[in-house]
């Protein structure tokens, strides 16, 4: 297929554009950084440009974004609203325009936000938990989601959307921690995607993309309190193993992310995961 990868010069994008490149698809990456998977430097909110570039692609993946870093660094939300709102719109104007078949979405999981807030337990995070957004960040994403919704079913484009876990720099430590529940290999998310590319759904269909979990729903409660008990249900040597590096076991653990949804509609079956990390400092 011929694919164009916006945000290639990011931690997904690129990832994306070298995994496709793999498995044979022709890949352009478009970013406004130079890179070595960025075949086109351009802006989304150029919706002039947009339209041009969007040619002769049989899909188009949209990672680009201003990102919750940049909430943090004070970026205003004009920032915000123009890159993640009216680039994805460019974007989604210039499929219909240019006869692109489909759209895949980059959302974020962070689009639950106060919905994975929860004293009493973790919250086990499906797509069927309802958003609660927190910031700037998660209402541009939010609004994006519902533009690919809406040209779904309005325009018949195949659009649809991956919210992805975290996959922030970290120390080994804490990288281990959160493959237990929230984080994601870039590399998982470019083969979920890839997956997608061969799937067109009924229904315009959002999926939680992760690393899974080896936790159950019964565990919520005890996830919250005592996540070392937990953790060593599932893996009874965990202590020594943490030990032997140095490392720590969380403290107490929030929410669950859950991406069966993936596995059973996509074939998705993540590789770095939890177990993947252990076996590389053990």
């Amino acid at each position: 297929m011929k694919v164009l990868v916006t945000g290639s010069a990011g931690r997904l994008g690129s990832v994306t554009v070298n995994h496709l490149r793999d498995f044979g698809h022709e890949v352009t990456g478009l970013d406004m950084i130079s890179s070595s998977t960025t075949d086109i430097v351009a802006d989304i909110r150029d919706g002039a440009a947009v339209l041009q570039i969007a040619q002769k692609f049989d899909v188009i993946i949209h990672s680009a974004a201003i990102h919750g870093k940049h909430y943090e660094l004070n970026y205003p939300r004009e920032s915000f609203i123009d890159a993640n709102i009216y680039g994805t719109l460019n974007l989604l104007n210039a499929s219909i325009k240019n006869g692109v078949n489909k759209f895949l979405y980059i959302s974020t999981t962070s689009i639950y936000g106060d919905a994975m807030v929860d004293a009493n337990q973790a919250v086990w995070v499906t797509e069927e938990l309802n958003e609660q957004p927190r910031d700037i960040y998660d209402i541009t994403k939010q609004t994006a989601e519902q533009l690919c919704k809406d040209f779904f079913y309005k325009e018949g484009l195949q659009t649809s959307v991956y919210r992805v876990g975290r996959f922030l720099p970290e120390d080994d430590n804490l990288k281990a921690n959160h493959r237990l529940y929230r984080g994601l290999d870039e590399r998982d998310a470019a083969e979920a995607l890839r997956l997608a590319l061969d799937h067109s759904f009924a229904e315009f269909e959002i999926f939680n993309i992760t690393s899974g979990s080896p936790f159950n729903k019964e565990d919520v409660v005890a996830l919250k309190h005592n996540p070392v008990e937990v953790i060593k249900k599932y893996y009874p040597d965990i202590e020594k193993m943490y030990e032997s590096n140095g490392w720590a076991l969380p403290k107490s653990i929030d929410r669950v992310y859950n991406c069966n949804k993936a596995k059973q509609l996509l074939s998705y079956n993540p590789k770095y995961v939890f177990e993947y990390l252990l076996s590389l400092n053990n």
